[in-house]
């Protein structure tokens, strides 16, 4: 099957532009509502806007770029990333990044996290999200997220939407041997990395590895 790697650009606080070089090649570009200001600020060509367009600064322009838009009701039971995370998936996305400056509301932060831990998701082989300057790897049950890093840095393993199960790891301090990280605890907050690649496979649920404060300097490539 051909990799198809799909770049989802949501609203809130604008993204960082120095993640842009890290990201590879991108197949096509998903902005859920005023992700599409976003994206062009950061010289993107939005493919697709989808969602209920209370944020978008003006949906003509989106239309006049040549955008394909889907336009949601504002009362719909699914928020504007849940839709366009399954836009990506229906269009064949093998891969995926979440591209996220963050925000003010937490309500929101929860919904996004929410949103990333569906099982659908866990068909993708690579799920990859940048929260403002946070770097987070999401791994589904029979996945693993394999990655460059720098001897030193914090690593962060988070349960998402209940608790893990068969995580193990490689590189990291306090090593995982097919353990269980459990929804209700912060066991595996701020571990270390000590090799420049890190590697963390779950066999049921889902854990976001998450890298805080990543800077440029500090971005190695992805293995």
């Amino acid at each position: 099957m051909a990799q198809r790697h799909a770049l989802l650009v949501i609203g809130g606080d604008a993204p960082r532009r120095y993640v842009l070089p890290t990201l590879g090649n991108v197949d096509v570009v998903i902005c859920a509502d005023s992700g599409f200001d976003h994206a062009l600020a950061l010289d993107l060509i939005p493919h697709v806007v989808i969602g209920d367009m209370d944020s978008i600064v003006d949906v003509d322009r989106a239309r006049a770029h040549g955008s394909h838009i889907e336009e949601a009701r504002p009362d719909k039971d699914f928020t504007d990333t849940e839709l366009a995370l399954a836009h990506a998936l229906a269009d064949g996305a093998t891969e995926l990044t979440v591209l996220w400056g963050g925000g003010d509301r937490f309500d929101h932060v929860l919904g996004v996290l929410a949103a990333l831990a569906a099982p659908d998701l866990a068909r993708l082989d690579r799920l990859t999200a940048w929260v403002g300057d946070d770097r987070m790897h999401i791994v589904h049950g029979g996945r693993r997220a394999r990655f460059g890093t720098e001897v030193g840095r914090t690593v962060s393993l988070v349960p998402l939407a209940g608790s893990a199960h068969g995580v193990t790891t490689t590189g990291l301090r306090w090593a995982l041997d097919d353990s269980s990280l459990e929804g209700s605890r912060a066991r595996g907050v701020s571990n270390i990395a000590v090799a420049d690649t890190v590697s963390v496979s779950v066999r049921s649920g889902c854990v976001s590895v998450v890298l805080p404060a990543v800077s440029i300097e500090s971005i190695a490539p992805q293995k």
